[in-house]
């Protein structure tokens, strides 16, 4: 799929009725969804957006937002979504680099209070929109859309491992992903896909464009759901599968206590972060028909970089899966030279998913963008077949005292102590060793819950260089929206910040 635009086009005329998007309130058909995409980029249009020119993006629900990305693009113009949940500063700071001609914003979007008052501001609300007759005018009067090989999309990375950066994309990449990862999933017109991710994360946003690569639904609810609760959302809505990240998975099978049939229910898929193998077990055991993909993605691939389908989940424990389409992951040594298979390196990624560059950023892009291609300060292997594992990142993979320490090799055998029903262990700087590990765990019988106990199980299976220094009790992990443990606020739990 080059072209979101002209796939959704086409779909709206070919498929009118079709569902394309399910919120807590409103079904969006193909071409209700198109009629309401055009009106807002023609009211874009009228306030003189340039063609090419940025538009930030403040919506959480998912009907307000999506509407507006694609009206975005019927426009001419530049997506750039931005996090409702930063505080007002950071924000500002966003709204700063980006330089949007407009700021598309929906009614309670955002922090209480903000009101940046450099950049003009429209309102977006899908549900008040109005309607056209048919598909065919979605697009407003001499404008067209934004072409394949155009910028589309600048998505600020979250922070989480340095200040935010903008991936610029193209819409030939970001339909690309989406297309690929569709073809690997089998899916058909008669998929519908539940998201419980926010709409202005890469991972809400690649599911939404996955489905609607081959014409399939896609149903959204804010919160956060538990257990049998999920599993009823998605038999309601008549869900074929659910896109999340690994503490989604959790959430739902460690409080099951017989195995469950969802009707319809097919497929799984968990991305975003490392899967760890119990819950691959557990997996296979409480949701025995449900399909499991595991998945590793990028920003700056627009979504999905590798998946591990069902079928190789036992044969090749712990891997991300092979290389979508004709991209390509070598793990490269500190020589730069190719690692042999098994061996580690930093994993680098080539082939035509990849971003342009980060916004206004050429020192850090051409330090990214290498002739081998990008550097994603992930570590891991590869097997002969070619098929990946993701180790940690640079900061999970940590010398203590000489030794290195694999922090994913830690959350693993904490969690199969089965004393826990959370866990994340992060690399804390060390006066004498350098780093060391601290772990911090959600005790599932916090009244029985031992320190003392827990270490001594852990010495039966890990070397004294693995074991933590500090395991840290918390009530729960702080996560972003999408499922990635939030490190300054554990650090800050644990007195290792102010």
């Amino acid at each position: 799929m080059d072209s979101v635009v002209e796939t959704l086009l086409a779909l709206a005329r070919a498929h009118p009725e079709r569902p394309l998007l399910l919120t807590r309130d409103r079904t969006y058909t193909y071409a209700g969804f198109a009629a309401r995409a055009g009106a807002l980029a023609g009211d874009l249009v009228a306030r003189g957006l340039p063609r090419g020119a940025r538009v930030a993006l403040l919506a959480d629900e998912y009907d307000d937002f999506f509407v507006a990305m694609v009206a975005v693009w019927l426009a001419g113009g530049v997506v750039v979504p931005l996090n409702t949940t930063l505080p007002p500063d950071d924000l500002d700071g966003l709204l700063t680099k980006a330089a949007p001609a407009l700021l598309a914003r929906a009614d309670g979007a955002g922090p209480a209070g903000f009101a940046p008052g450099a950049v003009e501001t429209i309102r977006v609300s899908a549900a008040e929109l109005g309607e056209v007759d048919g598909a065919l005018e979605a697009t407003p009067p001499d404008r067209s859309p934004i072409g394949p090989d155009e910028l589309a999309m600048v998505m600020f990375t979250s922070g989480t491992t340095g200040l935010p950066k903008g991936v610029c994309q193209t819409l030939r990449a970001i339909g690309g992903n989406a297309g690929l990862v569709a073809a690997t999933l089998g899916l058909a017109a008669a998929d519908r896909i539940f998201i419980n991710t926010p709409p202005y994360f890469t991972s809400g946003i690649c599911h939404f464009l996955t489905l609607l690569a081959n014409g399939g639904g896609t149903a959204g609810r804010q919160g956060f759901f538990f257990g049998e609760a999920l599993l009823d959302e998605l038999a309601g809505l008549g869900c074929t599968g659910f896109g999340g990240a690994p503490a989604h998975l959790v959430r739902v099978v460690e409080p099951l206590e017989r195995p469950r049939s969802v009707p319809g229910l097919r497929f799984w898929v968990s991305s975003g972060d490392h899967l760890p193998l119990d819950v691959i077990d557990s997996t296979a055991r409480m949701l025995p028909d449900v399909r499991l993909y595991n998945m590793y993605g990028l920003t700056e691939v627009s979504g999905r970089l590798c998946i591990l389908p069902p079928a190789e989940l036992e044969r090749r424990r712990g891997s991300v899966g092979r290389p979508i389409g004709t991209m390509r992951v070598t793990p490269r040594l500190a020589d730069g030279a190719a690692a042999p298979s098994g061996d580690t390196g930093e994993l680098f990624v080539d082939g035509p998913l990849l971003m342009r560059g980060y916004l206004d950023e050429p020192d850090i892009t051409a330090a990214a963008l290498t002739a081998d291609g990008f550097r994603t300060g992930d570590f891991g292997h590869t097997d002969a077949d070619g098929y990946v594992w993701v180790e940690g990142r640079r900061d999970d993979i940590i010398k203590r005292g000489g030794e290195k320490v694999s922090i994913v090799h830690i959350q693993q055998a904490l969690r199969a102590l089965d004393l826990f029903t959370d866990v994340v262990v992060l690399a804390v700087d060390d006066e004498i060793l350098g780093h060391v590990p601290v772990a911090f765990v959600v005790p599932g019988e916090p009244a029985a819950f031992s320190r003392t106990k827990a270490l001594r199980a852990l010495r039966r299976v890990l070397p004294a260089s693995s074991m933590p220094s500090r395991i840290v009790s918390v009530t729960e992990v702080p996560r972003t929206g999408s499922g990635k443990a939030i490190r300054a606020e554990l650090l800050r739990l644990a007195g290792d910040e102010p």
